[in-house]
Formats: structure tokens, C-alpha cells, sequence
């Protein structure tokens, strides 16, 4: 199994909010924001533009809450 790169969370943001995923944001205070999809679960996306998530955290973030499996949350990333 390959490893999930460590991510800015900016860059994961970007991720979570092109295709196939297809996330918005429904409200924001702070750092803390609600990404709502059509397709996936909603989640709390609370990390500072600037932080980097390591890749257990990316993996964490797309294989847990969002339930990608890991070949799909790969394809996502790259």
C-alpha cells in the first residue's frame, strides 16, 4: 500500500472541493468549517490555512470520515 503524502491543509481543502468530491462550505467561523456534499457525509474541517497534516491525518480525513476506500482517496489526491 502506497503512503499518503503529508498535505498542506489549504492544498486538502482545494482537494476536498474539486471533483469527484465536490464539497462547500456551508458556514465558517475562524478556521472552523462545515463542508457540506451532495454525495458524502458532512464534515468539520477545523485546521489553519497555513498547517500541515501529516499523512496519516490526510488518510484519517478521507478513508474515516469522508469512507473512501484507499484507492480511491489516492486517485483523489494526485
Amino acid at each position: 500500500m502506497e503512503k499518503f503524502p503529508a498535505m498542506k491543509s489549504k492544498m486538502v481543502l482545494r482537494v476536498l472541493m474539486r471533483e469527484p468530491l465536490n464539497y462547500s462550505i456551508l458556514r465558517q467561523r475562524g478556521s472552523h468549517r462545515i463542508l457540506v456534499s451532495s454525495h458524502f457525509p458532512r464534515i468539520l474541517y477545523s485546521y489553519h490555512d497555513v498547517v500541515e497534516l501529516s499523512g496519516s491525518e490526510v488518510r484519517a480525513l478521507l478513508m474515516n470520515q469522508i469512507g473512501l476506500s484507499h484507492t480511491a482517496a489516492m486517485e483523489v489526491i494526485q
